[in-house]
């Protein structure tokens, strides 16, 4: 909480004697672009420009030290307590100064100055963002400022029903096309001690070498170098000098038998508020009043804040003192205790309308009390001695004589080409000379010897895996030869105490087997995904999965064959598979199948548990035969949903039954084993296994189709006739239609496999052709995964991108984990991944712009993931069309590379990536037949780029220019050939005239980077789906 008190000294006993222990720089980060402040209050009826956006604390010199830890939250909001404030050309820019203090809970005090000066945006996206509010402004306006169902017009109104000619001149104050966009952008010292006027100087020149048209002597750094790092707090008694970028700058600090520190105009406090209001404010702070401040100025309110505590001296204000308070913070209005706090206006609002607590609207004439003497609460004993001289004297002595003169600023030890700025912004500052000062190497840290990397890489995968090789290999060959050594006892001619031993040694002895088999499967399956994490090195196949799945099976039969009710001699193990049919409906026909919580969100019903009805779907399977074949089958489905130690408590938990048909000595009948059992078989809950899905391939499996239009826009009025095909790793649909107006329906087909892609269309037929998709959900019906399938796109003519068809790249939902007994929970209530959503107001093209290294990284991590994806064997591959077109895949790093500083002729036209396209094909066509292409290299590569464009184009499908976008890319990986085409419509004369000047294409050093990563694809044979190239013989 900001605190008080005028004079203060510096830090703990252990800081050095610094002039400034931080400088700050906030203002708007262009990365996470405009965040409304909603804990300012704001009212959104007011227009964009006045209204409070988030500010951020974009650079820190140094980072911290010891002795004044930095507050990013206290500084953030106090050196801009209103937030950003956005202005245009017309409206007065001048900079702001103001000051501030930050109270520790120790009571020691840190004092901010801070200089707020207006910046040009030159972010296109924060621009367009700004014009995007306005008309949404705008339109609201329109809604509510309509003609009045009586006829009045709004002029008629009276006073307070508002006036909507004054805002609807203020609607109209920004426009992208005419306007300049300005941004407050600020510069702050952190000091121990209150030295206003030296900081304020320093300051002022700083902006003053920015917006200069000569550069500054040295650059910036120097500068704030020198005072950071080289200026020291002067002594007490005594006066400093030392150097600004344009002038010297003197401050002197009190000696112990004076008046305490205080650099604040009295005189401008009376001049503002008048001999009788000033007694009167002072009364009311001697007795102890709720004040509150009120004014336009930040700086005003901290000097008449200041003024009055210094007038109180030798006491001390000893309540909650708050000179300005953010916006964010007006709940501290309600506390209900003494303070004095600054509150800004914005110079508009009348200030009757301000809501204050009763209490603070009768501190003028109420209240109790008096102030204390100070009790030795401030630094370094300024108020210790009452004894006062002649202030006026002493500091005339001082200044007259200066006891020091600091290091004047100096080239520092940067790198060429470091130091430059561009008039009128204030520079990115170079961090590697300003973090660290001249007593510390700051060469230290950079040499950090890269084993030390690597051992915190082994550590975190021994903690990942929990075992190193050696323990996995030694445990592994230790369940191999349990596995190979328990057997069932012949139990005939042994005395019965014989038996009752032997039996509970075998009970030890599966309950062992069970742990080792099912840790055995953890290791390996977390293993696998380990080495997707860079982890490791994998050492198990899909084959070895497979039999390890079949030895757990084999496990299970003989747990369950252990103490049956034997009539039948020695037939015991054809009566007593796993989960023969007769013994699996006798101890189900007990249990109720009961239905999944489902989420509020959740729009697909779920799936029920039910182990009757997964039984019933493995006695559809005519390909299994025999009872032991559908046991296992049954196993692998449970494994699959993650229901398997579910269902085996729940044909357990008939006690009288268990009773029924097994022997005391089972090892069902041990209750204690029972619980190990199945907590061990509860851990394979922890991965995902699709060992059903993978091994039954030409089994008939349901699938439930879910199409989620908009709510808003979705189409009532739809007349079309859609379709949908459906695309999986094992195969792909027909296309089926689907009944108008019906959303939802269930259908058979083989095995698709895990799901990839859908193609969903319609015919364009009827008056309304026009279909806003969210998205569309398939579910499986027998292992219940549910794919979700994002779209948000239009799909008809003249709608978006003109689209009739989209082919939706989907992934499995991830599951929610439970408490309890609730840890088993099927896919149909996983959470949704994350949706890039293109809604029909908002254009393709304005999706959140990345900067250059932004878009660098992204198509860096989607190459990597495609070459990590050829680098696993076969069997342990996932969906190359995922990493190839969804929502983190190459399609979509290219196309934020392409919409980079594109250029829009028109503020409602959305102009796409295709068409740029289309120009490029029809200049190289051009060049071709007046055959002035300059070389034969490029002559292939203009013929081949030109041979695919068209290509797509004569396709009959109708899947919209980003559709054809997104098959020009997977062709040209698919061909080797994308590195080739950047390089080609890099140079085209078409790229300058539709792009700008900083954009990543034009940029020759971005291009070579993103041709070199590009060709690393070159080695790989990349197969696509069908349905990414249906219609295309290339």
């Amino acid at each position: 909480m900001s605190g008080g008190g005028g004079g203060g000294g510096g830090g703990g006993g252990s800081a050095p004697s610094r002039f400034a222990d931080y400088f700050v720089i906030c203002g708007l980060d262009t990365e996470t672009g405009l965040e409304p402040d909603e804990l300012s209050g704001e009212n959104f009826e007011q227009t964009p420009l006045r209204r409070t956006f988030k500010s951020k604390v974009l650079a820190r010199y140094p980072e911290n030290v010891d002795w004044n830890p930095f507050d990013q939250d206290a500084v953030g909001m106090l050196c801009m307590p209103k937030g950003l404030a956005f202005k245009t050309q017309a409206d007065p820019r001048e900079p702001q100064f103001h000051a501030f203090i930050i109270t520790r809970e120790d009571g020691s005090r840190t004092f901010g100055f801070s200089l707020t000066f207006y910046e040009e945006v030159t972010s296109k996206q924060i621009c367009s963002a700004m014009q995007t509010l306005y008309h949404m402004h705008n339109a609201e306006y329109d809604v509510l400022y309509a003609p009045l169902a009586d006829g009045r017009d709004h002029s008629d109104m009276e006073d307070g029903e508002g006036t909507p000619g004054t805002k609807l001149q203020r609607f109209n104050s920004y426009d992208i096309s005419r306007d300049t966009l300005y941004v407050s952008k600020c510069i702050c010292l952190i000091t121990p001690m209150s030295f206003m006027k030296a900081c304020r100087s320093v300051l002022e020149q700083l902006h003053q070498a920015v917006t200069s048209p000569q550069p500054p002597p040295l650059p910036l750094e120097s500068y704030i170098y020198n005072v950071l790092y080289e200026v020291p707090l002067p002594p007490p008694g005594r006066s400093l000098k030392f150097s600004g970028v344009y002038g010297p700058i003197v401050c002197q600090r009190p000696s112990t038998n004076e008046l305490p520190l205080f650099d604040f105009p009295v005189k401008e406090v009376f001049e503002l508020l008048g001999v009788e209001n000033v007694f009167q404010l002072f009364t009311c702070a001697l007795l102890e009043f709720q004040i509150l401040l009120y004014s336009q100025h930040y700086q005003r309110l901290m000097t008449v804040a200041e003024t009055i505590t210094a007038l109180m001296f030798p006491f001390q204000w000893q309540h909650v003192y708050v000179p300005i308070l953010p916006a964010s913070l007006l709940h501290f209005l309600d506390a209900p205790v003494p303070y004095l706090m600054g509150l800004h206006s914005n110079g508009l609002d009348d200030r009757s309308k301000l809501e204050l607590p009763q209490e603070v609207r009768k501190t003028w004439s109420l209240g109790a009390g008096a102030c204390g003497p100070d009790t030795g609460f401030g630094r370094e004993g300024l108020w210790d001695e009452p004894r006062v001289v002649s202030p006026k004297k002493a500091i005339e002595l001082r200044l007259a004589k200066i006891d020091h003169t600091a290091v004047h600023p100096h080239l520092l030890d940067m790198k060429i080409g470091q130091g430059k700025y561009e008039p009128g912004f204030f520079p990115k500052l170079q961090s590697d000379v300003l973090s660290t000062g001249p007593a510390s190497n700051k060469w230290t840290k950079r040499n950090a010897p890269a084993q030390w990397r690597r051992k915190d890489r082994q550590k975190q995968h021994t903690e990942h895996l929990r075992l190193d090789n050696d323990q996995r290999e030694k445990y592994i060959q230790e369940a191999r030869n349990m596995g190979s050594t328990i057997r069932q006892p012949k139990l005939s001619n042994l005395s019965p105490s014989v038996i009752a031993q032997t039996n509970w040694k075998f009970v030890e002895g599966l309950l062992k087997e069970c742990r080792n088999k099912t840790k055995r499967m953890l290791v390996e399956k977390m293993g696998r995904e380990a080495v997707e994490l860079g982890h490791g090195e994998v050492n198990i196949t899909g084959v070895e999965e497979n039999t390890l799945i079949a030895s757990l099976c084999d496990l299970l039969e003989r747990i369950w064959s252990h103490g049956l009710q034997v009539k039948q001699g020695s037939q015991l193990f054809g009566y007593t598979d796993l989960f023969g049919l007769n013994q699996l409906f006798v101890l189900g026909i007990f249990l109720d199948s009961e239905r999944r919580k489902s989420d509020a969100s959740s729009v697909m019903p779920p799936l029920r548990i039910s182990l009757i009805q997964d039984m019933r779907h493995i006695q559809n399977i005519g390909e299994i035969k025999t009872d032991v074949g559908k046991a296992r089958a049954w196993v692998r489905l449970s494994m699959e949903k993650k229901l398997l130690s579910r269902h085996l408590k729940q044909l357990l938990s008939d006690h009288e039954l268990t009773k029924k048909l097994y022997k005391r000595y089972a090892f069902l009948r041990c209750d204690d084993e029972k619980e190990q059992f199945l907590y061990h078989l509860l851990s394979f809950n922890a991965v995902d296994y699709f060992c059903f899905t993978n091994v039954f391939t030409t089994i008939l499996i349901p699938y439930h189709i879910l199409i989620v239009p908009s709510k808003k826009l979705g189409g009532s009025m739809f007349t079309a006739n859609p379709w949908i095909c459906i695309s999986g790793e094992l195969g792909e649909t027909q296309i089926l239609q689907i009944p108008r107006n019906v959303l939802e329906m269930t259908f058979e087909y083989q095995n698709l496999g895990k799901l990839t892609t859908v193609q969903i269309g319609h015919d364009n037929s009827g008056l309304y052709a026009k279909w806003l998709v969210e998205y569309v959900m398939v579910r499986n019906e027998i292992t219940g995964h549910t794919y979700k399938f994002p779209c948000g796109r239009w799909l008809g003519k003249g709608m978006d991108d003109g689209s009739l068809e989209r082919v939706l790249v989907g992934d499995l939902l991830t599951s929610q984990p439970e408490v309890d007994e609730r840890p088993c929970r099927t896919p149909p209530l996983q959470q949704s991944p994350s949706v890039i959503r293109r809604l029909v107001t908002i254009s393709p093209n304005s999706k959140p712009k990345l900067n250059t290294g932004q878009i660098q990284e992204s198509i860096g991590e989607a190459v990597n993931g495609i070459v990590k994806h050829f680098h696993k064997p076969e069997k342990e591959r996932g969906s190359l069309t995922l990493l190839l077109c969804g929502e983190c895949g190459l399609v979509s790093a290219l196309e934020q590379a392409f919409q980079h500083g594109f250029k829009s002729p028109r503020l409602f036209k959305n102009v796409f990536i295709w068409d740029f396209l289309e120009k490029a094909q029809t200049y190289y066509e051009t060049l071709e037949q007046n055959e002035l292409v300059p070389e034969e290299n490029w002559h292939t590569r203009a013929r081949n780029f030109c041979r695919f464009v068209t290509a797509i184009n004569n396709n009959p499908r109708n899947i919209g220019k980003d559709g054809k976008f997104q098959m020009l890319v997977c062709l040209g990986a698919r061909d080797h050939l994308l590195h080739h085409w950047i390089a080609l419509l890099a140079d085209c004369p078409i790229t300058a005239h539709m792009y700008e000047d900083v954009a990543l294409i034009k940029d020759h050093t971005l291009v070579n980077s993103l041709i070199r990563v590009l060709q690393t694809l070159q080695e790989f044979n990349i197969t696509l789906e069908t349905s990414l190239v249906k219609g295309i013989d290339i």
